[in-house]
């Protein structure tokens, strides 16, 4: 059976919807991680076997495409499957529909396996579990890295804590989504319907304690939304979202 042939269903969850009734953007992104937990139990590619030989699935980016807007506890129906390997990177795409089959979004990520023992990127062609083989069937245009040279205005400054780290000692990759959105303002946030495509990437670490700046930039088409650690400098995420 191929990979694209298993159907989940997965529901928003409610806190997942803004006082519009509108879906907040990052929801798009933990659709796709309940989709993507079930996929790879299903496979047998899950933390589980992971870990055996001492590796995690880290995202490195998504990309996705909002075709048709959904409201309500609606439920939909989610394909995914492995669609190439270029280096380290593994890119996946994923794709959910609505009860007529309509598509809702869709869209592609890009990961790399990480050595826990050193925090290190797993390079090796080979890997120590069996993987299926790839499909070249993609869905949207997309890149695991992204360049700007847009002019960027600091708009917070926020703290890591206990609650935001994960089992892989970082702040969860879904908390930047968070962080992007608590960034928008009040006529950003009313206009999230327009929005036709969201964007993130995942540049480096944040930990317990650490303390970073929230950076906005505009254009006439996106906001960028950059996290940048205050200790080291880095740049630990950016978010586009594009109407």
């Amino acid at each position: 059976m191929r990979e694209k042939d298993h159907v989940y269903e997965i529901i928003p969850d409610i806190s997942d919807y803004n006082e519009n009734n509108c879906l907040k953007p990052y929801a798009y992104q933990k659709m796709f991680s309940k989709l993507v937990e079930r996929h790879l139990s299903r496979i047998n590619l899950n933390m589980d076997v992971t870990m055996k030989y001492n590796l995690a699935w880290v995202l490195i980016s998504l990309s996705l495409e909002l075709v048709k807007p959904t409201d309500g506890l609606r439920k939909l129906y989610a394909q995914t499957w492995y669609s190439q390997r270029k280096g380290p990177f593994f890119r996946r795409e994923f794709v959910f529909s609505d009860e007529n089959s309509e598509l809702v979004f869709h869209g592609s990520t890009f990961s790399v396996l990480m050595d826990i023992a050193n925090r290190s990127v797993y390079r090796k062609k080979e890997t120590p579990f069996e993987l299926n083989c790839t499909s070249d069937e993609f869905t949207i245009e997309a890149s695991p890295a992204f360049k700007t040279d847009m002019d960027f205005e600091k708009v917070d400054e926020r703290k890591v804590y206990s609650s935001f780290i994960d089992c892989l000692g970082h702040v969860n990759n879904a908390r930047y989504g968070e962080f992007a959105y608590d960034a928008l303002d009040e006529e950003e946030k009313n206009n999230l319907q327009k929005i036709k495509r969201y964007d993130m990437f995942f540049l480096s670490e944040l930990r317990k304690n650490d303390t970073f700046s929230v950076l906005k930039a505009k254009d006439g088409q996106n906001i960028i939304i950059r996290g940048i650690n205050n200790d080291t400098g880095n740049i630990s995420f950016d978010i586009i979202m594009k109407v």
